[in-house]
């Protein structure tokens, strides 16, 4: 087992799900050949029964339910349905509670899952096999979590913690926060859903996460607020975090290229430790601290609609520059400014027809010159993978500082204005 995909509440484990889903070509474009459950397994930790139920591509076995009363119930358990009753109400100091009473239950999770498999209970030395290989089981891992309600925003860093002790800290953790829509309330309990409950949930998630894992990926449920029936676009906006995330941690390692296939083009290789090294600020010293990312995916068809049918007609020219701004412009933050990125990885994915030299060919050089350009540092990774369909895509993580991103500003005005509120109420 290589990487480990967590979702921490509904937000997290709905993107999870997506990312799980199946990988053939039916599946509308949003995903490739490529199936990431040849290089990860899905676990998804919830506190609402009826969540949990919406999970199609997550098996029971790797669904658990979080219960006051019985911890952490496996999703194949008898009674599993009567013992998961509800939610912590959006309050994830209540979760926090709850599962630091329960921690223990995690290496034992943890254990069943990934010490299977061991020839031998100990080593030639006398050592426990398990827990000298155990520490290579998960090399990454990918938690995935809402910041604006309960249970995620509560329970997250327990599991990073938790996922590292497990490997002797050898694990890299990213973390996947979606932030709160905080154009008004989400709910009919208006003392329980307002904006400033959200910011202060997303707050409280935030500092306490970035202790725990090496990088944050941030997706913003604002950037959809504006649409009339956004209620409804939580699916398709997953699916679009999901088909980025998917290809820019299973194309590389899936769908790579042999550079002697592919002539006049260069083809770097990426992986996730590179994604890790873009998403941290000073690796490798006393002071590495998490950065914060933002992703976005732009993609174009390679082939007018003739060109599907007739093999040597409809090529079209790809332009490299324009999938550039438009990943940029479709980053998973509201109000972000492309300018104050810090670092940037990227990955492009064409057919093999477009990346060789000639005039229908993907310009990588284009792609990395707008992120250099665009970056405090200058620190700019480009990979290059194939696609096996008539697409070219270009998918883009840029990482910032926390304090550059206006977004979070807001957050933590608002959670400062209810904290003062608050506690005007309860005087």
């Amino acid at each position: 087992m290589t990487y480990l995909f967590v979702g921490a509440g509904q937000a997290g484990g709905a993107i999870v799900d997506a990312i799980f889903d199946y990988t053939d070509d039916s599946m509308l474009g949003l995903f490739e050949s490529t199936d990431i459950s040849t290089l990860g397994r899905p676990l998804v930790f919830n506190s609402t029964m009826r969540d949990l139920q919406n999970l199609s591509n997550v098996p029971a076995e790797d669904q658990y339910g979080i219960a006051e009363q019985h911890g952490l119930v496996q999703g194949t358990e008898p009674g599993f349905e009567e013992m998961v009753t509800g939610g912590f109400g959006r309050n994830p100091a209540a979760a926090d509670e709850v599962m630091d009473d329960h921690t223990s239950e995690l290496q034992t999770i943890f254990s069943e899952k990934f010490e299977r498999g061991f020839e031998s209970e100990y080593d030639e030395s006398g050592g426990n096999a398990a827990d000298r290989g155990r520490s290579d089981t998960i090399q990454f891992a990918f938690l995935f979590l809402g910041l604006g309600g309960g249970t995620g925003c509560g329970i997250s860093p327990h599991l990073a913690r938790e996922i590292k002790a497990f490997t002797d800290d050898n694990t890299k953790i990213i973390a996947v926060a979606i932030l709160p829509n905080m154009q008004g309330s989400s709910g009919s309990d208006d003392e329980e859903t307002t904006a400033g409950r959200q910011a202060w949930n997303a707050r409280y998630g935030l500092n306490r996460l970035e202790e725990e894992v090496d990088g944050i990926i941030l997706v913003d449920n604002q950037r959809i607020s504006y649409l009339d029936s956004a209620g409804g676009e939580f699916g398709e906006y997953n699916e679009y975090v999901a088909a980025a995330i998917h290809d820019m941690v299973a194309g590389p390692m899936l769908s790579s290229v042999d550079a002697s296939e592919v002539e006049g083009i260069d083809t770097p290789d990426i992986d996730v430790r590179d994604i890790v090294t873009s998403l941290s600020f000073g690796v490798g010293t006393d002071d590495s601290k998490p950065g914060y990312g933002a992703i976005g995916r732009s993609v174009t068809m390679t082939r007018s609609l003739p060109g599907y049918l007739l093999p040597f007609v409809g090529k079209r020219e790809i332009d490299s520059a324009a999938l550039s701004r438009l990943s940029a412009s479709k980053q998973t933050l509201a109000n972000a400014d492309v300018d104050d990125a810090q670092k940037a990885i990227s990955l492009v994915r064409a057919p093999s027809a477009n990346l060789e030299a000639g005039p229908y060919s993907i310009e990588t050089g284009t792609v990395k010159e707008f992120l250099e350009r665009s970056c405090g540092l200058s620190e700019v990774n480009l990979g290059v993978a194939l696609s096996d369909r008539n697409l070219a895509s270009v998918t883009t993580l840029l990482t910032y500082r926390r304090e550059d991103i206006d977004r979070l500003e807001e957050i933590e005005a608002a959670a400062d204005a209810y904290e003062t509120e608050t506690e005007e109420l309860l005087a």
